[in-house]
């Protein structure tokens, strides 16, 4: 191996090394003080065998980057005193400094405008405290009006609190992402909201906020917002005011990222700047200061914001290197680049938009070269046709995990798009980010070039609505596993080897193929055997969709079922598309036989509507109340082919699906109910699942009434796991309840820091008097019990609850 490729696999070993640690780090839970003395240790070590030069220095430097990740995440996590989130449950008014710019959102009942505030003072009990750390900070207004600027001086009094994301696998984690930008905390802003003055902080982000705004005003001068709105986002991010159809429609063609300030645009800003230069005569040096020097100039446009910056990096990293034919130059910057961010920031190891950055970093850097000069020797394809789609399979197969992981479908249809679609849409940038500079001095051609543009966009969605509708143009990607993703790499990682390289691996496993294949063999017995000899378990998923219920009930051969689906009140936000759906696919549930509604509330039944949508399934049913009711929760009318698909349950109605049982216990029919258009928590309906001796009982929002009812008709409610009624209310789960269950676990789904005061102390405390082992959703996130119809285990997301 040459000395070039021993640093370049001894630069990515340190990073990994140090991602690794991280990892471990937020995975073990350990002290920084004990990391600390691990690693001065290895570090004493590394000297003393860098002194003796032994062959083993590598190795002691590994383990050093590995407690140095481990140490820097321990430490970084380490809030201080007077941080805003130390306030989290208590009422106080923040003063601090506005450091971005307001972001607008229509709701059903109103304008909701969410401030991003550094905080400098806390006012609470008539005390004056300095604070540190910033909070995003909302208010309701009943329209827009004037809204400050970046550095202005907010005043805020509401309630602190957390920032919580769902705790489902397979999600992007909104709390670590909201950290990276230093955000640990809330506040709803009590009435009168917000008051503000202008303020001096911040000049730069000021100026660049002013210069973006005149851009949107000009393009919403000459074409429809929504158009306004799609460009804008192409040339600064954000997806603010675009319309749904048209994100849909550019996530289903693998193009996505255009829509938010990604290396593909500062890349793009580099070749234009590179050509101008050329044009120009300029000398090579100061052509990459220009290159430079303007990508700079679009970060701080763009805000700079973590993703901007990093954008930048990266995508100049990847543009020298392919412009200049240094890749194994910019290899090397790449795994210093990433252990620089991660050292400042280790908390971006967990942010999605880093992971997907670097990972298509390094997809261009170290598989497009080779696909590019093995798609060139294909005569029948032009030599630009090559390079793009070798930029494409690069990209794409670099962040094929992550995109299984986040996302599990892979766009065979970007192919096309990338050489249809992505010309034009980058034309659409370049010309909106000249239009957006002469409008300064020529508004007329600015609005000529921007009206140009808005008829670009049409062209960009017809191409990508029809790129999309194509069949097969988007596929199922199943999760891989930790072994399986490794596996994969190390596939990739052979497949970017020098032709030589190759060479000596398949000579080295030529030598070695009895040995190999055997191997091979033993480990495919071994997973058979695994496989038949495991039991057959149901698996009984309590999804975190916040403050409402959904479960997922998978039978031993694969068929599903869900009670209750979660929702929102509001209406604001989709359950059932954004939470549900993405929790099915992550365990590969593509099809459900049954969704049971226990009642009509919209945080048990308004995530159907959203699944509904998205997947194919066999039956609804639901609880004696009106169909108009569930057409409503549902988003959809009367007449919709979901509606057709709802029946009511019907008390001792039985379903058999692989050997598990479901039995509708209790489903209340109040006299003129339904008739009545009544709806209520006492119309919830009752299940219970069973798998040979273990049973899981589902009660809805089910009130003390209508378990004594339930009690006095002499249904028995035993069973092994119990999902306490209605979110852990002191209205419900009574002592002769409990006594008739007689449950082993209970599951409370309920969101956290919720307005209710959900689940009661006394409920809990009746629980655990009981010796029932307690499980929520809020502390605990998703909680998956296993069972071979004999045993049962519990599997919790947040294997530490917070």
């Amino acid at each position: 191996m040459k000395t070039g490729q021993q640093q370049l696999v001894f630069l990515n070993g340190l990073f990994l090394a140090l991602l690794l640690g991280i990892y471990g780090a937020d995975w073990l839970c350990v002290s920084s003080g004990w990391l600390a003395i691990g690693m001065a240790g290895f570090f004493f070590l590394s000297l003393f065998l860098l002194v003796r030069e032994s062959s083993r220095t590598w190795l002691a430097f590994l383990l050093l980057f590995l407690f140095f990740g481990a140490w820097r995440f321990a430490w970084g996590a380490a809030l201080p005193a007077d941080d805003v989130s130390q306030l989290i449950g208590q009422e106080a008014t923040i003063e601090g400094v506005l450091v971005e710019a307001p972001q607008v959102r229509e709701t059903a009942q109103g304008t909701l405008v969410r401030y991003t505030v550094e905080a400098e003072r806390v006012r609470r009990r008539g005390e004056v405290q300095t604070a540190s750390g910033a909070l995003y900070i909302s208010e309701m207004r009943g329209e827009v009006g004037d809204l400050p600027e970046i550095g202005a001086e907010i005043t805020a009094f509401g309630k602190v609190k957390g920032i919580y994301g769902y705790g489902n696998p397979g999600r992007i984690d909104v709390e670590r992402a909201a950290a990276v930008k230093g955000v640990r905390a809330r506040l709803s802003a009590k009435k009168p909201g917000i008051s503000w003055e202008a303020g001096t902080a911040h000049p730069v982000l000021r100026w660049s906020e002013r210069v973006r705004s005149s851009y949107r005003a000009s393009m919403e001068s000459v074409m429809p917002k929504e158009d306004a709105a799609a460009i804008f986002a192409m040339l600064f991010g954000g997806y603010e005011g675009i319309k749904p159809e048209l994100v849909e429609a550019f996530t289903a063609t693998g193009i996505v990222h255009i829509l938010s300030v990604s290396g593909s645009h500062i890349t793009l800003l580099a070749a234009v700047m590179a050509w101008l230069g050329a044009l120009l005569r300029l000398r090579p040096v100061v052509t990459a200061v220009f290159v430079t020097a303007v990508v700079v100039l679009y970060c701080v446009l763009a805000g700079c914001v973590p993703p901007a910056v990093r954008a930048g990096a990266m995508g100049l990293l990847a543009f020298f290197a392919l412009a200049l034919e240094r890749e194994s130059d910019a290899r090397r910057l790449l795994a210093l680049v990433g252990m620089g961010l991660l050292f400042f920031e280790p908390l971006m190891a967990f942010d999605v938009s880093f992971q997907l950055s670097f990972a298509a970093t390094a997809g261009l850097l170290y598989l497009a070269p080779p696909f590019c000069e093995r798609l060139s020797r294909l005569r029948f394809l032009p030599r630009f046709a090559a390079m793009s789609l070798a930029v494409t399979l690069g990209a794409q197969l670099a962040t094929l995990p992550l995109l299984a992981w986040y996302f599990h479908r892979l766009s065979l249809s970007s192919l096309a798009a990338n050489i249809i679609v992505v010309p034009v849409v980058e034309l659409v940038i370049v010309a909106g980010l000249f239009a957006g500079l002469v409008s300064f001095v020529l508004p007329f051609l600015a609005k000529m070039i921007f009206l140009a543009d808005s008829l670009l966009l049409g062209l960009v969605y017809e191409c990508t609505r029809l790129l999309a509708a194509m069949p097969g143009g988007e596929v199922y990607l199943p999760t891989l596993s930790v072994p399986l993703a490794c596996i994969y790499f190390a596939m990739l990682a052979v497949f970017v080897q020098s032709e030589e390289r190759r060479k000596i691996i398949l000579a080295w496993c030529s030598g070695r193929r009895k040995a190999l294949f055997a191997a091979l063999l033993l480990a495919a017995a071994a997973v058979v055997l695994w496989q038949f000899s495991r039991p057959q378990e149901m698996a009984v998923h309590f999804i975190d969709v916040g403050q409402g219920d959904a479960a997922l009930v998978v039978t031993p051969h694969g068929r599903a079922l869900m009670i209750d689906t979660g929702g929102t009140r509001d209406g604001g936000y989709d359950i059932g598309s954004r939470v549900d759906v993405p929790y099915l696919a992550h365990y590969g549930v593509r099809r459900l036989d049954y969704i049971i509604l226990t009642h009509v509330h919209e945080d048990h039944a308004g995530g159907a509507g959203g699944i509904l949508r998205r997947l194919p399934v066999g039956m609804v049913l639901t609880a004696h109340e009106p169909r108009s009711e569930y057409a409503r929760v549902l988003g959809c009318s009367l007449d919709a082919p979901e509606l057709q698909r709802l029946a009511p349950a019907e008390a001792g109605e039985h379903i058999d699906l692989d050997g598990v049982a479901v039995e509708i216990l209790y489903a209340p029919q109040m006299e003129g109910g339904a008739a009545n258009g009544a709806t209520g928590n006492e119309y919830s309906n009752v299940i219970r699942v069973s798998y040979g001796a273990a049973s899981f009982l589902f009660t809805g929002d089910l009130v003390a009434e209508q378990e004594q009812a339930m009690l006095a008709e002499g249904k028995n409610p035993q069973c092994t796991v119990l999902k306490v009624a209605h979110h852990g209310s002191k209205t419900s789960t009574t002592e002769n309840f409990l006594a008739a269950a007689q449950p082993r676990f209970a599951v409370i789904s309920v969101g956290r820091d919720n307005s209710f005061g959900h689940p009661a102390d006394e409920v809990v405390e009746r629980l655990q008097e009981r010796g029932i082992k307690i499980y929520r959703t809020d502390e605990n996130g998703a909680v998956v019990c296993r069972t071979d119809g004999k045993r049962l285990h519990v599997e919790t997301f947040r294997a530490f609850a917070k």
